[in-house]
């Protein structure tokens, strides 16, 4: 009987503690956790259409979910286009799936995460003089985010808001150029130029989310 009552005394503790710590707020994260992501910022780099490549200052945004260490990303990217004597505008619409393999203080007040991505896209590049550009891209990325994050809700999500840093490069195809196969430099066999085209990108700036 005395070891009986000892038990139950044990279990209404143990039960009343739980839910003092539900009222409290103390909601802790599930086993996989989930979250909204948002993020807005600057490219610095260099463009590449066909022939016409050079430096290039654009704007990204992007919003993703996040379950676990994956993320599933929407993109878009407006950015400069062209070189010395051709200047247009470039738009990209894309999607990416991110992964993290590195979480650094994820239960503290302040987060580093790193990750790297691929995803694909659709490119519109509109050249000011007159004429346009249509066509599918991929994208590979890698990069870093430190973000500050403040108490969880009953749901056991955190407000988080932070910056972050990347190297992004683009790849897609350029449309063929008429002419003869050439030479570039010392070679054995003449060819025609190639016709891909990878433009890179250093990224910064701020995300937020919960």
């Amino acid at each position: 009987m005395t070891s009986r009552l000892a038990l139950l005394l044990v279990a209404a503790a143990t039960a009343s503690a739980h839910a003092e710590s539900l009222l409290a707020g103390d909601a802790r994260p599930s086993s996989t956790s989930h979250s909204w992501d948002g993020r807005l910022g600057m490219l610095l780099g260099g463009a590449d259409v066909g022939d016409a490549d050079g430096f290039s200052v654009g704007v990204s945004a992007g919003a993703g979910y996040r379950l676990g260490d994956a993320t599933l990303r929407g993109l878009f990217d407006y950015y400069k286009v062209g070189d010395s004597d051709r200047h247009g505008r470039g738009t990209r619409l894309g999607g990416a799936l991110r992964y993290s393999f590195a979480n650094l203080g994820t239960e503290g007040g302040v987060g580093v995460d790193f990750w790297g991505e691929a995803g694909l896209g659709y490119e519109h590049v509109a050249w000011l003089t007159g004429g346009v550009l249509d066509r599918p891209s991929g994208e590979a990325a890698f990069g870093f985010e430190v973000t500050g994050r403040g108490d969880r809700d009953r749901d056991g999500r955190r407000h988080y808001v932070g910056y972050f840093m990347a190297f992004r490069s683009l790849v897609g195809e350029a449309p063929a150029m008429a002419g003869p196969a050439t030479c570039g430099g010392p070679c054995t066999k003449a060819t025609q130029p190639s016709r891909t085209d990878i433009s890179m990108f250093f990224e910064l700036g701020l995300n937020w989310g919960h």
